[in-house]
């Protein structure tokens, strides 16, 4: 069964390769154009463009695709399916009427339906995570399943290492569905279930709040690393906390070795962080440096 592929984001280049080692490699990958991007805003392609290349597999990047030229040329590398896995576009219904579509969703759904499951998920505490196959609709991630499987997630495990840990699990539902599609002997089953929601992650969600838990403030940078980042202050800068772990009972000692915080039950260890307008570090840097103001003297 010919396939092509669309994705733009990491999980997806892990997907694309997944598939190529499964021997499902796609006849085409859609993904988006290249966009300014850096100080001097130089173009640059999504780096699963790369992975595609690598493989031999053509490139489409249309600005939207359903306009009549984009369609036309994903329907000339010939199709039988059109998988879509974190493409960042809204798949269009002139899409779905002209070739059979299908979703990999990274949730359980109707389970954290939308733009931010895993996010959501490990800002949520939670470590049965999961991947399906949707049948695409017009209706975000309301599609029947095909296929729908349980992923273990380590409590501390961030975002970046939950969709390594999600995506040969999505390779393994990705092959059966197609297979099964094409045996004739796909299953499409309703969703069922209460329904919530992973909104996209916006500007609030970033912020830390120190009057939450410490476990909570945890799950919150974990759920934004390696990508976005945990916001707070400081030594008078906005600063990203990359990577952090809660701590319970009495609050150790801070010094020129560790960065501890307290918040509203227990405290943070801070462990990387990355400071506006520099790199990442480690905590021991950042206290050897513009840190050292926060040591008591």
């Amino acid at each position: 069964m010919r396939a092509a592929f669309a994705g733009t984001a990491p999980f997806a280049e892990l997907v694309l390769r997944g598939l190529a080692q499964a021997g499902r490699t796609p006849v085409a990958l859609v993904t988006n154009p290249d966009r300014p991007r850096g100080r001097h805003g130089t173009p640059q392609a999504p780096r699963i463009k790369g992975v595609a290349q690598e493989l031999g597999v053509p490139v489409l990047q249309p600005e939207r695709l359903s306009d009549q030229a984009s369609l036309a040329a994903l329907l000339e590398c010939g199709p039988d399916v059109f998988v879509v896995c974190a493409y960042g576009q809204i798949v269009r219904q002139d899409v779905l009427d002209a070739v059979a579509t299908i979703v990999v969703h990274p949730s359980l759904v109707p389970h954290w339906r939308g733009a931010a499951p895993v996010e959501r998920a490990l800002m949520a505490g939670e470590t049965e995570l999961g991947v399906c196959t949707l049948q695409m609709t017009a209706g975000v991630d309301e599609g029947p399943v095909g296929d729908a499987r349980t992923v273990s997630v380590p409590r501390d495990a961030d975002a970046g290492r939950a969709y390594e840990l999600l995506a040969p699990a999505a390779v393994d539902g990705v092959v059966a569905t197609l297979d099964a599609i094409a045996a004739g002997t796909i299953e499409w089953r309703p969703q069922t279930g209460d329904v919530t929601f992973a909104d996209k992650i916006g500007p609030a969600d970033k912020e830390i709040d120190w009057s939450r838990p410490a476990s909570a403030v945890a799950d919150q940078v974990r759920a934004l690393s390696p990508h976005i980042g945990a916001v707070t202050v400081l030594a008078g800068r906005r600063t990203r906390i990359w990577r952090a772990a809660a701590g319970d009972g009495p609050m150790p000692a801070a010094g020129p070795d560790r960065l501890v915080i307290a918040a509203g039950q227990g405290w943070l260890d801070v462990l990387e962080l990355q400071q506006e307008g520099r790199t990442r570090m480690t905590a021991v840097e950042f206290l050897r440096g513009a840190g050292r103001s926060l040591l008591a003297p």
